[in-house]
């Protein structure tokens, strides 16, 4: 079967057995979410099969949310720990779920500034969406990375495009900035939503990501902008009109940024 099927059959079987992750069931939401990320999805499981292509390795997966990905990658062969906050998997019946799929699943914060992995025990940790929605400093969760990396471990990162040439424009038009509102603040603290993680608290260029990982042990291996989140989600004409305006030079709303762990982190904070 080959990655996209793979990617397809999961989501599918996600649809018939949703896992239910927030106290109010919202199965619409979830499944929306995945038809946003479904490109994304099968992109990074495409080049963590790239770059680590013995499945006998460990991966951390920070942010596994629903575990789509966690669930690719343990259908190959991995050993996958899926991780996420305790208001998503503090939760028995998720923990249950995970399990049978040969998945170990954790919960904890990374504002505290600790994984529950042993030193050097990891082959690939996986950032998708993660680093922007921080709204504390990452260079300690970015250190802490590295403590459980191997040497010659991956660091992949997927964030949007601080850079993009629309949110600039945007900005000039009408003095938006490429995180949130004002009006999200006090939406995410009413108690009828389900807002938690939203916030893009904020977004990076691929250089200032650089700035922030590579003194902490690691080599930039490669870099890319791209445009599969939420680019076929919506009405046609919406999704041909993105299309377009993503092919021009500049516009890709998204990144890509993978490390190699060269050396154990000296820097102390």
């Amino acid at each position: 079967m080959d990655s996209k099927s793979i990617v397809r059959k999961i989501i599918m079987e996600f649809n018939d057995e949703p896992l239910y992750l927030h106290d109010i069931e919202d199965f619409q939401g979830s499944k929306d979410y995945l038809n946003i990320m479904q490109a994304s999805y099968l992109r990074t499981f495409k080049e963590c099969l790239s770059i680590l292509p013995n499945t006998n390795s460990t991966i951390c997966e920070l942010g596994s949310y629903v575990g789509i990905l966690a669930r690719a990658l343990s259908y190959m062969g991995y050993k996958v720990n899926a991780c996420d906050i305790p208001f998503f998997y503090d939760r028995k019946h998720v923990k249950e779920y995970f399990e049978k799929y040969d998945i170990k699943s954790f919960y904890f914060d990374l504002k505290d500034y600790k994984l529950p992995f042993k030193k050097s025990s990891q082959d690939l940790v996986i950032a998708c969406e993660i680093i922007e929605h921080l709204n504390f400093n990452p260079l300690p969760v970015i250190k802490e990375i590295n403590r459980v990396l191997k040497i010659g471990g991956y660091f992949y990162v997927a964030m949007p495009n601080s850079e993009s040439f629309i949110k600039r424009l945007r900005y000039f038009l009408n003095g938006r900035q490429p995180s949130f509102t004002v009006e999200q603040l006090f939406e995410q603290l009413k108690p009828d939503k389900k807002m938690l993680v939203g916030l893009h608290w904020r977004e990076y260029s691929i250089n200032e990501v650089c700035q922030m990982v590579e003194p902490l042990g690691f080599k930039l291996v490669s870099s890319k902008v791209c445009s599969d989140v939420n680019l076929n989600y919506g009405s046609f004409y919406k999704n041909l009109l993105k299309k377009l305006i993503f092919s021009f030079p500049g516009c890709k709303p998204n990144q890509v940024v993978i490390f190699k762990k060269m050396r154990n982190s000296k820097i102390k904070f």
